[in-house]
């Protein structure tokens, strides 16, 4: 099953890849995450891992996700680490926008087993409304940044 979600902020391009690819700031604008570890940006690349915490129904659940693709500051793909589970496969595509902004394009990739055709629908439905929600959430996070950053500096 394939969703896809795109949003443009902003913000500079660099900005906006540094932030998405920050495993500290996915808490600020990734539903449901509580905390993510991962490489500093010197050590991000191809093979890099990372490790996602969620709260579940039981407590704290860390699922592990490679790096697939890395091209500062244009792409980021990552795959879920699962031994027989269902794979999950995401890819950030980023551009520039005028004046100053930055495209932002995601699609996932998810093995979903379903043995009923409108169940499945209202996955594909829910899961791309979901990555909407949360790249909507980067775009805040990131122009409410600068604002602040820029009534500081009027400030000053």
């Amino acid at each position: 099953m394939r969703l896809r979600a795109s949003v443009t902020i902003q913000r500079r391009i660099t900005t906006v890849f540094e932030f998405l690819t920050t495993a500290g700031s996915f808490p600020a604008w990734v539903a449901e995450v509580i905390g993510a570890d991962g490489p500093a940006a010197e050590g991000m690349g191809i093979g890099a891992q990372l490790v996602v915490h969620t709260q579940g129904l039981v407590g704290e659940v860390s699922s592990t996700w490679e790096v697939t693709a890395y091209e500062p500051p244009r792409r980021l793909a990552v795959r879920q680490l699962l031994d027989g589970g269902p794979c999950v496969e995401a890819r950030w595509t980023l551009a520039g926008a005028a004046p100053a902004g930055t495209e932002v394009w995601v699609v996932a990739d998810i093995e979903a087993a379903s043995f009923f055709r409108p169940a499945a629908a209202r996955l594909q439905a829910v899961g791309s409304q979901q990555l909407q929600d949360d790249l909507e959430r980067l775009r805040r996070v990131l122009e409410d940044t600068e604002s602040r950053d820029s009534a500081a500096a009027a400030r000053v």
